[in-house]
């Protein structure tokens, strides 16, 4: 399918000055798209130059334009010597490839018409260069006509939408689910190619840069030609990595659910809103505790019609892996839940085919499949990937939830489905078991077993019933190994990391006990490798499900602990390798407690580190219109080497810092909680944080004014919650809610990590965004500090990020994500530099008229 792009440069406005003599610039811009290149003239002396050039057209193929990004330099020009470099601006094109219908919109009046094509990209765009980061802007104008063409040997995948969105997109149906898809491509790192050996520090990291956003592409192309392949049409739950190795190169690894999606019209729509399913309850938008859906997930051979549901033992039609990437779903499509699965593999790096690290990755999804099928389970949700790299070693690990899924939500699996608890009964059965475990019946049906804990890797389950509010559950885990290369060091790494997983679930267990949990949801498992160390950290939300065994009090945990050993040993059943499925690995957990807790937060606090804040009305509290992203970023030499207190302390120390700075925002829930520790260099600890911190305001304050609902139950029929609140007055905080949100539309562009923006209705997605970002800098201490280099990196992302989503018609990012904050300093060169990776869903939202 050819296209012709075309591009024109109307103004450029706060440029630097270049020319000290005048204090001005001779500015023109270069304009690039794969080999072709034009120039603009140049305005002289001046820094807010007006070049109202002509259209400059590009024609190539669609596939070309999937994998390129625009480039458009700006530079000062100069007579007698090289022309300067002001800066640069990558305009990614595929928001322009999406087809009209899979634009959905509930609302067209509001929307700009370049919005409603879909065809055009204009606005101001932030000037960005590698070492002095925005350097004015520049106002342009693009767009794409593109001609049918029916060549079926086509390269390109034009059509197929991409959503970071970990849940079905607000206002989509889903027809059909088709399974895991991923790609990866490999490429020579610019940073350590040999023609490199005077490196000039703005070329390559700008050859860095494009080399990112091309690979970006790529993998995006590539997993779009599988989607269409596989008869789908869009990608839910869509995640890239970056994997950084050094002078082996650089892997781009995109992986994420294709699925089938149809838009709801707006008729659709509002009955959806205003006839809920009983088994599908529609949430307020802005309520948090519910994360909000568009539909409800029926899917059917003819209207009216469901197709038979799944039986547990019945494999599902998915491809070669049964895995989804969402982490939330409608109710009723999960029938059971098993437990975590997951693997690790330790490889040795050295080998530059792509073709090598797809077969790692086939190993460690072949073992978490045979896991999943070893619970009686038929597939693996909330399911994720994740590298670490030092030197030549290379860890890779893959985790999710193992569960049982149904095809068809709306068809009763068990009698006892109105209770909200058949989701935890055990699918497997326990004498086919490789191991025993204590289990008991369902404390809210009587009829089914469950067992004493639950992990899950996903959020928490439409319908269930929870105790009491959420808590933060973190634990960590450090390992000092030798220092040594290759194989020796692969070795020394690959033997620890069993000792490691193994101390991670003991502290797991007690902080579960301490907290008085009995089940953590979004749970995240890591492991990070250093010169001379490892670490492991694991962060998730702790709650108290019913249909569980109440937990151990930390008095009765202290017992059991200092309790005789022969005691224990006849309490425990016996592990039978004889017996049952052996497809399982077994890791017995103790009770020993180790390391510390990051702490209870303070009043008017509640943390999650999911999309919904569970428990959120057991205090009283509704979300409101108020809204705050945060991002932390922390980072310190570690003499001697960091242990499992410290990096706890270090960690508490970043929330403490958050409180403080969101304590006139109380009472607020901090949401979506994302950790993330590194070890960029030998003796170096880099902790980072990215959450959304949403307002709350007290119950009946709303109930008069909006029809929203709080944890499935609906606000008018809640006044049983209302009144169990007022009885402890212990949970509730004490400071009353301040919160007064506009009720106009706000302006500017709120940037979110929720797949949803609390009191708005998404009317329109607009394209997946992905940002790759160097900054490098050699005069840290005068800038501020490494503090101040790295906050203010961050902040000129997010204004570049902000107006890229308004230029093509959107007014949110949603499902953003920061999946990699690469940070290296030399204190006595007074040097630095940082690589992060952002990205999320563009979209236009809506705001209601009530706050919440």
């Amino acid at each position: 399918m050819p296209g012709k792009l075309k591009v024109k440069i109307i103004a450029g406005r706060n440029l630097p000055v270049m020319d000290r003599s005048s204090d001005t610039t001779d500015a023109f811009v270069e304009i690039k798209l794969g080999t072709v290149t034009y120039k603009t003239d140049v305005c002289r002396k001046t820094l807010n130059p007006q070049w109202n050039s002509e259209w400059y057209k590009f024609e190539m193929e669609d596939a070309e334009l999937q994998d390129e990004p625009l480039q458009i330099r700006l530079m000062d020009y100069d007579t007698y010597s090289a022309n300067d470099a002001i800066g640069k601006v990558y305009l990614n094109l595929n928001p322009l490839l999406l087809p009209s219908s899979l634009v959905v919109s509930q609302d067209y009046s509001n929307l700009p018409n370049n919005q409603v094509k879909g065809l055009t990209i204009s606005g101001w765009l932030p000037v960005y260069d590698t070492m002095h980061g925005i350097r004015g802007e520049v106002n342009i104008v693009v767009k794409l006509d593109l001609f049918e063409d029916f060549n079926r040997f086509r390269q390109s995948s034009c059509g197929i939408q991409f959503f970071s969105s970990s849940m079905i997109p607000e206002g989509y149906e889903l027809k059909a689910i088709h399974g895991f898809v991923e790609e990866l491509v490999f490429a020579d790192d610019p940073e350590y190619q040999w023609i490199d050996k005077i490196r000039t520090p703005r070329s390559t990291n700008e050859a860095r840069q494009t080399l990112f956003f091309k690979l970006n592409g790529q993998v995006k192309r590539k997993i779009g030609l599988k989607v269409l392949d596989i008869g789908a049409n869009s990608v839910v739950g869509y995640k890239q990595c970056f994997d950084l190795e050094g002078e082996c190169g650089v892997v781009v690894r995109g992986l994420g659910t294709a699925v089938t999606l149809d838009p709801i019209t707006s008729l659709e729509f509002q009955e959806t809103k205003r006839e809920p399913s009983p088994l599908c309850r529609r949430s307020s938008d802005s309520d948090i505790s519910v994360v909000p859906r568009g539909n409800s997930l029926v899917i059917t051979d003819k209207p009216n019609k469901p197709i038979p549901a799944v039986r547990p033992t019945e494999p599902l039609d998915m491809g070669e892996y049964p895995f989804l990437t969402l982490t939330k779903y409608p109710a009723g499509f999960i029938q059971h839940i098993g437990g975590v699965v997951s693997a690790r593999a330790v490889k040795l790096l050295g080998v530059d085919e792509a073709e090598t690290r797809d077969s790692w990755w086939t190993e460690l999804r072949l073992e978490v499949r045979s896991h999943a099928r070893a619970l009686a389970c038929n597939a693996v949700i909330a399911y994720s990937e994740h590298t670490t790299v030092w030197d030549d070693v290379c860890i890779l690990s893959a985790s999710g939830t193992a569960a049982v899924i149904s095809q068809n939500p709306n068809i009763k699996q068990m009698d006892n489905d109105e209770t909200g608890c058949s989701i935890y009964h055990i699918p497997y059965n326990e004498a086919s078991h490789p191991f025993r475990m204590k289990l008991s019946k369902c404390l809210q049906c009587k009829n089914g077993k469950v067992g004493e804990i639950l992990l899950s890797t996903a959020d928490l389950m439409d319908g269930s019933n929870v105790d009491g509010k959420g808590s933060l559950i973190q634990a960590s885990v450090t390992r000092v190994k030798r220092e040594c290369k290759g194989e020796m060091n692969a070795k020394e790494v690959s033997d620890a990391l069993p000792f490691i997983e193994y101390e991670l679930h003991t502290q797991l267990m007690h902080r579960l006990s301490s907290s008085g949990c009995n089940g953590i949801i979004g749970l995240k498992v890591e492991i990070c490798l250093g010169e001379r160390i490892l670490v492991g950290y694991a962060t998730g939300t702790g709650i108290r499900l019913s249909a569980l065994p109440p937990p151990l009090s930390p008095t009765e945990n202290n017992d059991l602990v200092g309790s005789d050993e022969d005691d224990i040993e006849e309490e425990l059943r016996e592990l039978d390798l004889n017996s049952g499925n052996k497809e399982t690995n077994i890791v017995e957990v103790g009770n020993d407690c180790g390391g510390g807790n990051v702490g209870v937060p303070p009043d008017g606090f509640l943390i999650s580190t999911t999309q919904g804040i569970p428990g959120a009305s057991a205090v009283g509290l509704v979300p409101v219109r108020n809204l705050q992203m945060f991002t932390q970023i922390w980072k310190a030499k570690m003499c001697p080497l960091p242990s499992s207190a410290s990096i706890s302390s270090q960690f508490h120390r970043l929330l403490q810092g958050v409180y403080f700075k969101l304590r006139g925002m109380t009472p607020c829930a901090l949401a979506n909680l994302k950790v993330k520790v590194d070890l960029p260099q030998p003796d170096d600890l880099q902790i980072s944080v990215v959450g959304m911190a949403v307002g709350l305001a007290e119950i009946e304050k709303h109930l008069n004014n909006c029809n929203s609902n709080i944890d499935g139950i609906e606000l008018k029929m809640s006044r049983v919650d209302e009144e169990s609140a007022k009885n402890t007055p212990t949970n509730r905080p004490s400071r009353k809610s301040i919160h007064t949100p506009p009720r106009e539309q706000r302006y500017g562009v709120d940037v979110t990590p929720l797949c949803y923006v609390p009191g708005a209705r998404i009317s329109n997605y607009l394209g997946n965004l992905n940002f790759f970002f160097i900054r490098e800098s050699s005069c840290i201490r005068e800038s501020g500090g490494l503090s101040s280099f790295v906050h203010g990196f961050v902040a000129e992302v997010l204004a570049i990020v902000r107006a890229h989503v308004t230029a093509i018609g959107g007014n949110a990012l949603i499902s953003y994500t920061m999946s990699e904050c690469y940070l290296m300093n030399n204190t006595h060169k007074n040097q630095a530099q940082c690589l992060i990776n952002v990205g999320g869903d563009a979209v236009f939202v809506k705001y209601t008229e009530c706050n919440v």
